[in-house]
């Protein structure tokens, strides 16, 4: 193994290096392994980390950022020194390039971005193949005098009187959907720059102005009074505005019901075939592909039905039957997704990511297959969110799971205050909206969690997923006064109150029981 040349490198000192065999977890071929030192050194003093993976104990519980260095195949990767030993895990992030010091460079990209750990990005059209580099040229100009052009027709400026015969309302409409398609056009093209690249790069800065539009909207909702937030529905789609009987699954919970003229397994039958059964399957499938966690699905799974059964007096919704809520829903829907979820994943987890660009490609069919992976991941993260790993980690991963369950209870509250049917295209279009700000979302957390910098902050997307979560949430609140009659069960306050304060009672020993350790290996 040998150093790089110092202009690769020029922002780091090194002091000791790792090699590691063919047998490296990391690349099939022989990787260096660059830790920086706690006190700069001009030269690097070449000594190699004693012990390997199967040498070293376990990792420490927090791993303390030492270097970032770069692989043979383009990935980069972080290296978490504690001499004599080393830990390495791997950042994948190809094709995304790490602006480095450069000495025989002078200029740097003008069309760069930071991650959401503050890491510089560089996207170059000239790092992508030929055939596609003219997609990922910016055009702001080009697009900016198209867009004006657009609005020119539309809003009829340069003729006032196509536009004359329009009432109020029609002219109102047309001018706030207008003011979305510009706000949206404007983050297509200059939106902040996420951890997603696949399939472009504005894709992911359109769902973000497609997040921010729906905050804004969600805001302007919560100011309205609750007859007027209805009505204003309407506005969205002319069904809505009216009050519909909602469905109680749990008024006949026999399995077998003689006396129906239609079935004598009407009860089952009417289950098994309403919309929410393939809701349930689409929905674990789609969270499995964005947790990778299977025993993290099963707590969000098995919670979401306990919070179903808490709120039950509240929704005729969440009134299930037993087999309904843990053989159909839990062992069964549930199951399915998540299995065919963590099969997907481990699918993706398993292929070997090293893209050529379409114009290599040797046959039209390879062209084709290359054209239509562009929708697949560039790289597949194994997300590692260890809640074990201390009290405050715990909290962080217990963060996420309530915040997942709070965004699912809303779509039943949203649904029960404002007055819309479960099959309204506007409950597909916001369970479709927030998949996928969800994508994005999980990344930038996972990232911020096995971020080890003493200072950062949450990426916009997980800033915009908890703004929307709790105006969403406060929307159901401020509607809700005086639709639930019926009070919470005097035992189920009880047993919330004993859950909550064992576990506060369970954080308070753990953490004594870490300090009390770190105590005695100082002493």
């Amino acid at each position: 193994c040998e150093l790089p040349n110092s202009h690769e490198f020029s922002h780091y000192y090194y002091h000791y290096y790792c090699c590691f065999p063919n047998s490296s977890p990391f690349s099939s071929a022989t990787s260096l392994f660059f830790c920086s030192a706690a006190v700069p050194s001009p030269s690097p003093a070449a000594r190699p980390c004693r012990g390997s993976s199967s040498l070293c104990p376990p990792p420490p519980a927090e791993f303390e950022l030492s270097a970032l260095y770069a692989m043979p195949n383009g990935l980069l990767s972080m290296a978490f020194c504690r001499p004599p030993c080393c830990w390495c895990r791997q950042s994948r992030l190809e094709p995304i390039l790490m602006e480095v010091e450069d000495a025989h460079k002078n200029e740097r990209s003008d069309h760069g971005g930071r991650g959401a750990n503050g890491v510089r990005f560089i996207n170059n059209s000239e790092d992508h193949d030929p055939w596609t580099a003219w997609a990922y040229k910016p055009r702001t100009i080009t697009s900016l005098l198209l867009g004006a052009c657009l609005l020119i027709w539309a809003s009829g400026a340069l003729d006032p009187g196509s536009t004359a015969s329009n009432d109020r309302v029609t002219s109102v409409k047309r001018g706030v959907w207008a003011m979305i398609a510009v706000f949206l056009t404007y983050c297509l093209f200059q939106a902040p720059a996420t951890v997603l690249i696949r399939p472009h790069p504005a894709i992911w800065r359109l769902v973000h102005g497609m997040a921010v539009v729906y905050l804004v909207a969600l805001t302007f909702l919560l100011f309205q009074n609750r007859d007027d937030a209805r009505q204003f529905m309407k506005f969205l789609h002319p069904d809505l505005g009216i009050e519909l009987p909602e469905r109680s699954y749990g008024a006949d919970c026999r399995v077998y019901v003689p006396e129906n003229p239609k079935s004598r397994f009407i009860n089952v039958y009417e289950t098994l075939f309403d919309e929410f059964v393939l809701a349930h399957i689409l929905g674990w499938w789609g969270k499995a592909i964005m947790i990778r966690n299977q025993p993290l699905l099963w707590v969000l799974s098995i919670g979401f039905e306990l919070m179903e059964f808490t709120f039950r007096h509240m929704l005729p919704n969440f009134n299930e039957c037993w087999w309904d809520s843990i053989i159909l829903d839990i062992l069964i829907c549930n199951w399915f997704g998540i299995w065919a979820g963590m099969r997907t994943v481990r699918y993706f987890d398993g292929r070997t990511y090293e893209w050529v660009g379409i114009s290599r490609q040797p046959s039209i069919m390879g062209k084709v297959k290359r054209t239509l992976s562009q929708f697949t991941p560039a790289q597949w993260d194994k997300d590692q969110w260890h809640p074990l790993l201390g009290p405050w980690r715990f909290i962080q991963v217990l963060s996420l799971c309530i915040v997942f369950m709070t965004v699912e209870l809303n779509t039943f509250f949203l649904k029960f205050c404002l007055w819309i049917p479960p099959r309204n295209p506007l409950v597909v279009y916001r369970l479709i909206l927030w998949w996928f700000i969800a994508i994005p979302t999980i990344r930038e957390y996972n990232n911020y969690l096995q971020d080890s910098k003493p200072v950062k902050k949450v990426g916009a997307f997980c800033w915009l997923s908890l703004a929307i979560c709790i105006v969403e949430l406060l929307i159901c609140v401020k509607f809700g006064h005086g639709l639930f009659p019926s009070p919470m069960p005097r035992w189920l306050i009880i047993f919330w109150a004993s859950v909550g304060a064992s576990f506060m009672v369970f954080l308070i020993l753990w953490t004594w029981h870490n300090h009390r350790t770190l105590m005695k290996k100082m002493l």
